[in-house]
């Protein structure tokens, strides 16, 4: 019988004995999540297509959609394998590794994904079923894998949790809206301020636009597509919401945390120096972190200072 190689069946099999009703030490986000991860991606065998990696190949397996690639091209993948989820790592492995680190941190009153992923590591030097080396370093080297991923999943949570303003982002939205407008239809944008009218804002416009990878060959396509959505909304007697425009909506929060993030002076948490009216900032954020996402106010601390040291490093990746 071969070992799960979809990632939400794995987690499954955690959940059921780490959660809130078995365990009294709180579990951080993505901490089982990633020890799944892990545990499938031992499993899998490397992708014969040169342009995909393991951990795109997980999730393609986990019903995630990448350009490129239809359901019939994901059962390819499955058909051209020989021993897939017949080796790795088992989950009674992982789940003694999780309860070691609940242990473990038991004083901390939390555990994270590093806590787990380094009880991980250290449990491969000895690990009985691992006969050779050049399967031990392979598993390391997934480790490492996961945590890359890992470090993106909470950069893009810290991202949103700073940029949760709504009625700032219905106001950037609006601003947009009447620039594309303008743009489109080659009007001039009456500046409320000044009550000056002006050619519409280029720089504003692309500045949203760039996030989410729209070139300057496409903005006038995208800029009529979402004009052309307005107007069919319009005649049906809808109003436009971002939220319902997924690749706005996340476009709209890139260029909000872009703009907020010198403001909350993220990289500061770093210091041992913080003003009042950065703290109060930081202190919504980690709110968010807590309300939205389902950290605990220590977990949440830790990482907000982790994703503040990456950003303090300038390590970000767009």
């Amino acid at each position: 019988i071969p070992y799960i190689t979809k990632l939400r069946d794995e987690i499954k099999i955690y959940e059921r004995d780490f959660n809130r009703r078995n365990v009294r030490v709180h579990i951080a986000p993505h901490t089982l999540e990633v020890a799944a991860m892990w545990a499938v991606l031992t499993r899998l065998e490397e992708p014969k297509k040169p342009n995909l990696t393991l951990l795109q190949k997980l999730k393609l397996y986990n019903g995630k959609t990448l350009p490129g690639f239809t359901e019939d091209n994901i059962k390819e993948l499955r058909k051209e394998t020989v021993r897939e989820g017949m080796e790795g790592i088992s989950p009674r492995y992982i789940q003694d590794k999780i309860s070691n680190a609940l242990v473990n941190f038991q004083e901390d009153g939390y555990i994270n994904p590093f806590m787990v992923l380094n009880e991980l590591e250290g449990g491969l030097k000895n690990h009985a079923l691992i006969n050779a080396e050049e399967d031990r370093k392979r598993y390391k080297d997934l480790l490492s894998v996961v945590k890359e991923e890992y470090t993106e999943i909470v950069k893009n949570e810290v991202q949103r949790a700073i940029s949760a303003d709504e009625e700032a982002i219905k106001r950037l939205c609006g601003n947009y809206i009447d620039n594309i407008k303008a743009y489109t239809q080659r009007e001039r944008v009456r500046n409320k301020f000044t009550g000056q009218f002006e050619d519409p804002d280029e720089r504003l416009m692309r500045s949203i636009e760039e996030k989410i990878d729209i070139p300057e060959s496409r903005k006038d396509d995208f800029r009529r597509e979402i004009m052309n959505y307005i107007g069919a909304l319009a005649i049906e007697g809808r109003s436009f919401d971002y939220k319902t425009n997924e690749r706005l909506h996340k476009a709209l929060e890139l260029k909000l945390f872009e703009d907020q993030k010198d403001s909350i002076k993220l990289t500061s948490l770093v210091s041992r120096v913080i003003d009042k009216d950065t703290q109060e900032k930081i202190d919504v954020v980690k709110a968010r972190l807590i309300r939205d996402f389902g950290y605990n106010e220590q977990s949440a601390t830790d990482v907000l200072n982790y994703v503040a040291s990456i950003f303090a490093r300038g390590d970000t990746k767009n």
